[in-house]
């Protein structure tokens, strides 16, 4: 808008051009004050300690992830232990004739019993999951990127068709072992599981080699359910197998122990009266009242185990399924043991 106390000024060309205000010469940079010892810090930028928190969160977010993980691994392979070690108990104490859930095992002890038979099988999983990784990573991998030569991926290829024909073979001699479980199913013992579970493994490997081009949410649907059926019944192989492989291993540790009596501890029991035990070599004496409280004397027994203020006592010469197992209440007894030399 013109200032009303100027003169107009002609439009158009020819008009001069006003000048402007003249230029304000910039201000030399002033000098910071040097700092004063004991002065306070002055904060840095924002920015940095902006840096500082996010990347805290990133820290903090990162291991609450690890420890997540870690701790769903702990809890997955305790209760895998302990489903072994309460059927190994079980199956050892079976031998016997005794149950053991009445014996009063905690979650302790099944997991200790589980740790030394269960550690062999994983030590042989890890070794052999190993090499099978390094394989994939070097082999497999490029396929599935589309780095690979065309004549690697022609051959994987073929190893996919294979891995899918063999678990659909396996597949169907699970199937038969389950309809024929005296011819098939029990002749292949721990087997059939092994077989269920790799045929699993086979077959959702070659899916996986084949490759699955990228389908709409609706197509994909169909794929997830055979994923989410396919890892139904791998681990419900793996939890066959470790049933079977835990009561085997329990009944060759009865055994063990059925043969091996005379490494078991020698019992000489005393009683204020007498007890429900004679029979199988078992051996008794009335010591009159001049021995006191303990009158009674049992001896040629051997200590098989004691849970929870129960003994289980067993003959010298106990023989399996003829041999009978004493149980005799620990309060108001006493025990005299002799451990034989190792």
């Amino acid at each position: 808008m013109p200032d009303p106390l100027l003169p107009a000024q002609p439009a158009g060309p020819g008009r001069p051009v006003a000048a402007g205000p003249p230029a304000v010469p910039e201000s030399p940079p002033v000098p910071e004050p040097p700092a004063v010892a004991g002065s306070p810090a002055v904060a840095g930028p924002p920015a940095v300690a902006g840096d500082s928190v996010r990347a805290g969160l990133l820290w903090g977010s990162a291991m609450w992830r690890v420890a997540g993980t870690v701790a769903t691994q702990t809890a997955l392979i305790s209760a895998v232990l302990y489903y072994f070690g309460t059927i190994r108990l079980r199956a050892t104490f079976d031998y016997f004739g005794v149950d053991a859930s009445a014996l009063g095992f905690s979650v302790a002890d099944h997991l200790i019993h589980s740790v030394n038979a269960a550690f062999q099988p994983l030590v042989f999983a890890g070794l052999a999951a190993l090499p099978a990784l390094t394989l994939h990573r070097r082999i497999v991998v490029p396929v599935l990127r589309g780095t690979a030569t065309p004549r690697r991926v022609r051959w994987i290829r073929r190893v996919a068709r294979a891995c899918r024909t063999a678990g659909i073979a396996g597949g169907g001699v699970v199937t038969a072992g389950l309809l024929d479980r005296g011819g098939i199913g029990q002749p292949l013992g721990i087997g059939l599981p092994l077989i269920l579970a790799a045929s699993v493994a086979l077959m959702a490997y070659g899916h996986v080699l084949m490759g699955q081009p990228h389908q709409p949410a609706e197509a994909a649907i169909p794929v997830r359910l055979r994923s989410l059926a396919l890892a139904v019944l791998a681990v419900t192989g793996l939890l066959w197998a470790t049933g079977l492989y835990a009561q085997r291993i329990g009944r060759d540790y009865a055994r063990y122990l059925a043969a091996n009596l005379d490494a078991r501890p020698r019992v000489v029991l005393y009683a204020p009266e007498r007890l429900a035990i004679a029979g199988d070599g078992v051996a008794s004496q009335d010591l009159g009242e001049q021995a006191g409280r303990y009158r009674v004397r049992y001896w040629n027994l051997r200590l098989l185990a004691q849970r929870n203020d129960l003994l289980l006592l067993l003959p010298d010469s106990w023989r399996p399924g003829t041999g009978p197992v004493y149980v005799v209440p620990a309060a108001g007894t006493r025990l005299d043991l002799t451990v034989p030399p190792r």
